[in-house]
């Protein structure tokens, strides 16, 4: 028969292949591609193409993995359309474990034969009688069987090769443990159980969306883990999704405590051999529950019955690169096909979100209270332009004299401290006071920081490194070089030179590579091994901190200087969840917030804990604006390497963009990183009303201009990123 098989390439039609047998839509198969093999699946029966019969090549091999659902198909396909990207690259988060079609891995066990010592003409001796002995229970290998018997390789070859064990080969499969619905039940408020018993309710009920809304240090987790255990009870998968780098052994510890068994996980971090292994068990129906970053959503699951979004509002769940998608959306969209349940739980829901409940689309549970009545933290600001850090022995200062006061208070009581940050790095930007040269990255034009635990520049955006120069590149001054501004290691210099006895530790993605990383330093906040902890908004993840009481947020303008029209919500987001960090446990906590504009809307609602009033607020503008959830966006980023060639094709695309009163073009204009590794880029942005499908207008769009083979032309639907 003929098949249409979709491969995990940037194609949006199915290829037609020859296969000797039967195979069922979804049935993953190896198929021959040019000079290589490629990985697909059976997306339609008969032909695609007009290709002729006899040039038609046959199926390779067919994997005995379970085809891929009709419900994961149609993700897929609503996946690409709806993000008007190419329907084999979304295919390729689905099949993204290349190992895992791989020869299998196998393992020689041994069992009895039947045939005794006598007819095996070998002597009694302990040493054997225990082997056989163990082996009545259950195949082993070689070395179990030491181990089990307590004797050594010798006595195990002389039975094998006197026939009295026999081998055999097994797949090697990597076991996971079932998570125990019953293991541990927490003693939950009674505010928390009528939270958790409304979640229970819609398990086995179809599809729904609720908000879990609670204030930080609620126990939301606590709450939607009852949700999981009913879910386990009844025999199906729970996919938790969280931010990447709130995978710590912190939060997997919580589940071990209620379930028994951690969880099956999913994020860079895993190892290719790892990776497969679960990518295996998972597609074979042998893991249960999979707490992981946004690409799990898209594993070949065999019995999803929920899904969490645990920290929702976080944009993390965006990506932005191959295919740009809303991870949160789609998991809805899972959830819709599939007909279960889903969880969005978070403090800080995003406006998109709070719109759909309103509307009731979406149901709502909310949590008022803090978990045993621990009480929310007092936020105070600094005026920068009143209260002015100063100079002293540790140099430039950036903490204020309210803050080093808070600080050193908090370390005379004992109790821990947290200062923030959302910068990486020790400076943001090097420049010659001689010359005015700023050093910038070859491939971008982006400053390079300046790294001083590694004595180097890094470009962020892109990657690129060099060593720290002595000299001005421009002028050669010896002496010009100045830092500009501060990051986290600038910020924990100062503190190290004005507390020398603290224990101190700084925690961003520069200094800490691993979650593995990450997890030993909140380990030690655990233990009140450290006094003060630096970061960035790696702090603002849900973590627990009892000893935690003091919070100082060294730089809350960062986020209010952004030009995307998400800047003030994820401002106040972001700022909402670290300053929740204070104050978790039964000692009270406080948050110095320091500013230059202290009048600013978002934080006086931050301050005033109104978050009523600042959604409020964001809503008026959007609406007024037609700006997300009330009017569509699609961003067009024009890329090429020839910067003439480039601007053509964006200004082609801007002249022939589409224009109704319902419809308008914005660009194109150089985007705000104009260079970004080695590539011009423009960008233009499409507005449109809510009642307009803005994917059909930018296909319509791009069907107009001929874009030339050097030019890429990247499509981002609802974007977050403006840059």
């Amino acid at each position: 028969m003929i098949i249409g098989v979709l491969l995990p390439l940037p194609f949006n039609e199915p290829f037609d292949y020859e296969s000797e047998e039967e195979l069922p839509l979804g049935t993953m198969v190896r198929v021959p591609f040019g000079r290589e093999e490629q990985i697909g699946v059976v997306w339609r029966h008969g032909k695609s193409s007009g290709l002729d019969d006899k040039r038609i090549r046959t199926v390779i091999e067919k994997f005995n993995f379970p085809p891929i659902a009709e419900e994961l198909r149609r993700l897929v396909e609503f996946t690409a359309a709806y993000n008007c990207a190419p329907l084999g690259l979304v295919l390729k988060m689905v099949i993204s474990v290349r190992q895992a079609f791989d020869a299998p891995q196998t393992a020689t066990l041994y069992r009895l034969s039947g045939k005794t010592l006598a007819e095996a003409k070998l002597k009694n001796s302990d040493a054997r009688w225990h082997v056989m002995d163990l082996l009545k229970h259950a195949p082993y290998s070689k070395s179990e069987i030491c181990r089990g018997a307590g004797c050594g390789a010798g006595v195990v070859n002389t039975l094998i090769g006197a026939g009295v064990l026999i081998p055999f080969t097994v797949e090697k499969k990597k076991a996971f443990s079932p998570p125990r619905p019953d293991f541990r039940k927490v003693k939950l408020s009674p505010e928390q159980q009528a939270a958790a018993d409304a979640l229970v309710q819609k398990v086995g009920r179809g599809f729904s969306v609720t908000l879990l809304d609670g204030v930080t240090g609620s126990g939301k987790t606590e709450v939607y883990f009852e949700a999981a255990a009913e879910v386990l009870k009844n025999g199906r998968q729970v996919l938790i999704l969280v931010p990447e780098i709130s995978l710590t052994t912190q939060w997997l510890a919580r589940f071990e405590n209620r379930f028994g068994v951690r969880p099956a996980c999913w994020h860079s971090g895993l190892g290719q051999r790892e990776r497969a292994d679960t990518w295996t068990a998972i597609a074979e129906g042998r893991v249960q529950v999979i707490v992981g970053a946004r690409s799990a959503l898209f594993l070949p699951y065999t019995d999803l019955g929920l899904i969490v979004v645990d920290e929702s509002h976080d944009h993390s769940f965006k990506q932005e690169e191959i295919v740009n998608y809303q991870c949160r959306d789609m998991a809805v969209m899972r959830a819709k096909f599939e007909q279960f349940p889903l969880i969005l739980s978070t403090a800080t829901p995003d406006l998109e979100t709070m719109v759909n409940v309103e509307s009731g689309k979406y149901d709502a549970v909310r949590l008022t209270r803090r978990f045993a009545d621990a009480r929310l933290p007092e936020l105070k600001i600094v005026d920068l332009k009143k209260d002015k850090p100063q100079k002293g022995p540790w140099g430039v200062s950036w903490l204020s004299p309210p803050l080093v006061g808070a600080l050193e208070e908090n370390l005379q009581k004992g109790e821990q401290s947290m200062l923030f940050l959302n910068r990486r790095g020790y400076a943001p930007l090097v420049i010659c006071r001689d010359c005015g040269y700023r050093i910038q990255c070859p491939n971008c034009t982006a400053w390079l920081a300046e790294h001083r635990s590694t004595n180097r520049l890094i470009c962020h955006h892109c990657g690129y490194t060099m060593v720290r120069p002595v000299r001005c590149p421009d002028c050669g001054s010896e002496e010009g070089l100045t830092s500009c501004g501060p990051g986290v290691e600038r910020i924990a210099e100062e503190v190290a030179k004005r507390f020398p006895a603290a224990r101190t530790a700084v925690l961003s993605s520069d200094t800490t590579s691993s979650l593995a990383e990450v997890s030993e330093i909140f380990g030690k906040m655990e233990r009140g091994e450290l006094d003060i902890l630096i970061g960035t908004q790696i702090l603002a993840k849900g973590h627990h901190f009892p000893e935690l009481t003091l919070v100082g947020i060294v730089d809350a303008d960062l986020g209010l200087m952004g030009s995307d029209l998400r800047a003030a919500e994820q401002t106040y987001q972001l700022l909402s969840q670290v300053a929740g960090r204070a104050g978790r446990g039964e000692k009270s906590g406080e948050v110095w917030i320091q500013t230059l504009y202290p009048e600013n809307a978002v934080l006086q609602a931050l301050v005033d804990n109104d978050r009523g009033r600042f959604l409020e607020l964001e809503k008026q503008t959007r609406q007024m604006l037609k700006l997300p959830p009330f009017g569509r966006l699609a961003a067009l980023v024009v890329s090429g390497e020839n910067q003439t060639l480039t601007e053509k094709a964006a200004a082609e695309l801007g002249r022939c963009g589409p224009a109704s009163d319902r419809v308008s073009v914005l660009g194109p204009a150089p985007a705000p990183i104009f260079m970004l590794r080695n590539r011009y880029r423009y960008r233009l942005l499409l507005k449109t009303d809510r009642t307009v499908k803005i994917q059909d207008v930018v296909r319509q769009w791009l069907q107009k201009v001929k874009i030339p083979a050097k030019v890429r032309v990247a499509v981002d639907i609802d974007p977050y990123s403006f840059m």
